[in-house]
C-alpha cells in the first residue's frame, strides 16, 4: 500500500512523506485573523466606506427575500432595470454612492408598507 501512494505523487516529491513535510515547512504563509472589514484588511484606502455599502446591499438583498420579491418587482420598486438589479446584488456596487444605496433601501422600506 505505502508503495501504491508513493507512486501516485507526482511532481516534484518522490514519496507521500516528502510531499507532507513539504507542506508543514516554515515558509508556508501564516494565516491571520482579520478584522470585521475585509476591504481594511485589504488595505483600501475606502474601506469604510466600502464596508457601508456592502452592509446595505445585504440589507437590500434580504429584504428582497424576506418580501419573497421577484426581480422584476424588486427591480420596479426600486426604480433599476433588471440587469442593474443583477449587478448589485452580485457585488458590483462600487460605481454606487452610500447615500444612493441608502435611498434604495428606503424605496424598499416603503414599498413594504
Amino acid at each position: 500500500m505505502k508503495d501504491a501512494r508513493a507512486a501516485r505523487v507526482s511532481g516534484r516529491f518522490a514519496t507521500v512523506a516528502e510531499l507532507l513535510a513539504d507542506l508543514n515547512a516554515d515558509d508556508t504563509p501564516e494565516a491571520h485573523d482579520g478584522s470585521t472589514n475585509v476591504y481594511a484588511d485589504l488595505g483600501r484606502p475606502d474601506a469604510d466606506e466600502m464596508q457601508a455599502k456592502a452592509t446595505l446591499v445585504t440589507k437590500i438583498s434580504q429584504t428582497i427575500a424576506a418580501r419573497q420579491l421577484s426581480n422584476d418587482q424588486a427591480a420596479a420598486a426600486l426604480g433599476l432595470t433588471l440587469a442593474e438589479l443583477g449587478e448589485l446584488l452580485t457585488g458590483h456596487f462600487r460605481a454606487h454612492s452610500v447615500d444612493g444605496l441608502e435611498r434604495l433601501a428606503a424605496l424598499l422600506d416603503e414599498a413594504g408598507r
